[in-house]
């Protein structure tokens, strides 16, 4: 943009130039831009569109042709106040005000220039990305309400008293419906008890139906839910075949239930309803990409206890990692059953797994006492014991911990 020029004498002096392809912005100013408005942010797939929430590549496109477009130079001192040391974000506070206002003066400008407006909603990706320039634009407006969203969340969070919450509650006073529904977004993503918050709403609203609630000033509340839910989801779909991060699947695994369970054990759902149909499409969503980590996990157990068919004995350590994890997974699923459709195959590989370990890990106490000054059958035994614990109980493992050290003690004792 050339000194003095406006945004829409700039955009007026293109004409009818060709419009260019749209291209990714500077990696430096994205990544400030898209960590501002962090809090309202969700990553694809995306299967339902929710008021609050904007996809993160849609950001990034939005931006590109902010940068490109409307607010160069701004974006210039952006780069440049962050390659000096400033924290990225700060820096962007330092230029959202003229972002804005050159926004706006471009969209002003689109009031009289049609040829204007199309060739924006092209640079910027197109008529779907269009859709969600105002709320784009909301959300760097109301950064600093956004900010005072995440904290009430995480505040909230830590209210047990029911009533208490139901104030806090009260206290949103925000009526722009987008407004209204970037904050629920922002806030949901930090509150820790989503039940509680569910239950002190219906409380507000005066009843749990379905239609009832939908209608309500509480309905963002219910979208922003749904919306994380569903985000849990997109972190799973991330991870191709059985998860790499098995910590970040099962804390995917557990938030998705607890805001699920937030939802349909305290608002009475229609099952043909908008919502009961969203519902019911995430549900087959996340226990579809669990088919697959389930069925591996009593394979994969069998797998890592069992002697090699060839060569010298060893256990391999990743075999047993991956066992370890399955473990841990399936019993998150179990936990979180109620919010997933995997009931048949969940208790089918939570059978199939409880025998194999029985089996095998008697086996292993039965070698290991005829030997135990043998590394790797001690090996073996504690990784199945591991396993026994994480499947069974404790108090299982305790008494084969027992039983190792007896054999032990026997060799000791000569």
């Amino acid at each position: 943009m050339q000194k003095g020029q406006s945004p829409q004498d700039q955009q007026a002096a293109a004409g009818k130039a060709n419009v260019r392809p749209t291209r990714a912005g500077n990696p430096v100013s994205e990544a400030a831009f898209l960590a501002a408005i962090e809090s309202v942010l969700v990553s694809g797939p995306i299967y339902y569109e929710f008021p609050g929430a904007i996809e993160r590549d849609v950001a990034a496109s939005i931006w590109s042709w902010i940068e490109r477009d409307v607010a160069e130079e701004a974006s210039q001192r952006l780069r440049e106040a962050i390659a000096s040391g400033s924290e990225p974000v700060a820096a962007f506070d330092l230029v959202i005000t003229e972002i804005l206002d050159n926004l706006k003066a471009i969209l002003d400008a689109e009031q009289d220039d049609i040829e204007l407006e199309r060739r924006n909603t092209i640079q910027m990706g197109g008529d779907e990305h269009r859709a969600k320039l105002a709320l784009v634009i909301m959300a760097m407006r109301r950064r600093p309400l956004l900010q005072q969203a995440a904290a009430f969340g995480t505040s909230i969070g830590k209210l047990q008293d029911e009533a208490i919450v139901a104030t806090a509650l009260q206290n949103i006073t925000i009526t722009n419906p987008i407004t209204r529904a970037l904050w629920m977004q922002a806030m949901v993503g930090h509150i820790s008890n989503p039940s509680r918050v569910m239950a002190a709403a219906v409380k507000l609203v005066g009843g749990k139906s379905d239609s009832l609630v939908s209608s309500s000033e509480y309905a963002p509340l219910v979208q922003a839910m749904l919306s994380h839910a569903q985000s849990q989801i997109s972190l799973l779909a991330a991870q191709p075949g059985v998860f790499n991060d098995l910590d970040l699947a099962c804390r995917a695994v557990d938030r998705y239930h607890r805001l699920m369970r937030a939802i349909n054990n305290i608002v009475e759902i229609e099952r043909k309803s908008e919502w009961g149909m969203t519902i019911a499409g995430l549900i087959g969503r996340i226990s579809e990409r669990l088919e697959r980590p389930i069925r591996e996990v009593s394979p994969s157990v069998t797998q890592s206890l069992r002697r090699p068919r060839d060569g010298a004995d060893r256990v391999d350590p990743d075999e047993v990692l991956a066992a370890l994890n399955g473990l841990y997974l399936l019993t998150v699923v179990r936990r979180c059953r109620d919010s997933l459709a995997v009931n048949a195959l969940l208790d089918q590989a939570w059978t199939e797994t409880g025998q194999a370990l029985e089996v095998l890990v008697t086996r292993a106490l039965d070698t290991f006492r005829a030997n135990p000054v043998d590394s790797v059958l001690r090996e073996r035994l504690e990784a199945g014991i591991k396993m026994a614990e994480i499947r069974f109980n404790p108090e299982y493992a305790d008494i084969l911990r027992k039983a190792r050290d007896g054999a032990e003690k026997r060799i000791a004792q000569g």
